[in-house]
């Protein structure tokens, strides 16, 4: 015991003056640190960035949109959670983040509806770091699109490009507060133009949007869909998504700077959007596929020899211009005025380019008495009360994912 104790304390007194003995040749100073002389990096080299490096397109355009592209959280109104245990209701305040583009200087900025639709407050953070209170000014959910009023003035001002003029294979910048995090840029190109896109509910919930690859994430709602000039074509809205997470897989939707620019107008200055009722048919229905034909088989016994086309009507609502002509339950609509119905928002966009008063005609096959007939319909104004303000009535959820919105 008396040996191995001596063995230590010498082993420690040894270890004592090495380490002494070392402190004393390197000066004192002990272990090199990085930056000083002993690196095994070499420094950063001070050689110029290329000047093509810095003339790309995409930075440059990066660093014009990140001027006037905003960060905005909010919080929703108070919600009380009932407490189980006989104690006091507790009361949270949701939490939002979302994205918006500044369109005038005395600002005025646009962003997305469901951004801000619940908000108590909107703080809207601008590209130099202030924090400004908004207001909202005004909203039209059928267009998903709202104008946020910040108290300053002499702000730099997105472009808003024509995005009529925009083609597939376009490269663009998506800018916007990605998750949280801040401001974020990714690239891409427009994958489509005119998508017609129908929510988790089967109703449209976007129309003629631009499809692009870049990637967008929670928190890019209401921001810059640009081109490589900085003219924004569009302001992101939604992402389709195969998770209930919704995360990013390559195809986000941006509504058109074209709809942007009008619908923006009507709002700064009526502070609401006024429009005409759409055309209404009067029918529920969903697309028609060949598994659909095969579960309507087993349950009712009707067989449909084009199912891979074309609507299947699962109700008629009464006193509609549907149930005037003869439309029934179960029946299959094939073509509009001559124009075949190749998926469910066909039909939707063929009525929906139609106003209250015209009159179309549907081709349908009718399962109850296998018969294929062409009907006479007369469009009526939609209804105030449709679950889905100017949307033809849609249907049935979509399989394996669908749009997500909120984010």
């Amino acid at each position: 015991m008396k040996k191995s104790l001596a063995l230590l304390i010498a082993g420690c007194v040894l270890g004592v003056l090495i380490y002494l003995n070392v402190q004393r040749m390197m000066g004192g100073r002990g272990l090199p640190l990085a930056g000083e002389q002993g690196d095994v990096l070499p420094p950063p080299s001070n050689a110029p960035i290329p000047s093509g490096l810095k003339e790309s397109p995409t930075r440059i355009a990066a660093a014009k949109l990140e001027r006037v592209v905003v960060n905005i959280d909010t919080l929703g109104r108070p919600i009380g959670i009932p407490d189980w245990f006989g104690m006091a209701t507790r009361y949270v305040q949701p939490q939002g983040a979302g994205s918006g583009v500044i369109i005038r200087s005395d600002g005025f900025i646009v962003t997305n509806d469901h951004v801000v639709r619940d908000a108590q407050t909107i703080d809207v953070t601008l590209f130099d770091g202030r924090k400004v209170r908004g207001e909202l000014w005004g909203r039209d959910p059928q267009s998903d699109l709202a104008i946020v009023k910040i108290p300053r003035n002499n702000l730099p001002v997105a472009r808003l490009g024509d995005s009529d003029q925009i083609a597939v294979g376009d490269p663009v910048i998506a800018v916007g507060n990605a998750l949280g995090l801040g401001t974020t840029v990714t690239t891409g190109i427009i994958s489509a133009r005119e998508r017609s896109v129908q929510g988790p509910d089967g109703n449209r919930a976007l129309e003629k949007a631009i499809q692009t690859d870049a990637a967008i994430n929670r928190g890019n709602s209401g921001g810059a869909l640009a081109l490589l000039n900085g003219d924004v074509i569009g302001i992101n809205t939604a992402i389709f998504s195969t998770n209930e997470g919704g995360g990013n897989i390559g195809i986000g939707f941006a509504i058109p700077s074209n709809t942007v620019r009008k619908i923006a107008n009507a709002l700064i200055k009526n502070r609401k959007v006024e429009r005409p009722a759409p055309a209404w048919v009067g029918i529920w229905y969903m697309g028609m596929s060949a598994e659909v034909a095969q579960a309507v088989e087993q349950e009712l016994g009707f067989r449909y020899p084009q199912p891979d086309t074309g609507i299947l009507v699962r109700r008629v609502e009464p006193g509609s211009p549907a149930e005037v002509a003869g439309i029934r339950p179960w029946d299959q609509v094939l073509d509009v005025d001559g124009k075949p119905i190749k998926q469910q928002s066909d039909f939707a966009d063929a009525i929906h380019e139609r106003k209250p008063g015209d009159s179309v005609k549907l081709k349908i096959y009718r399962p109850a008495t296998g018969s294929t007939l062409t009907v006479t319909v007369r469009l009526a104004a939609a209804p105030r009360n449709l679950p889905a303000a100017g949307v033809p009535e849609g249907v049935p959820s979509q399989p394996r994912g669908g749009l997500r919105l909120p984010f």
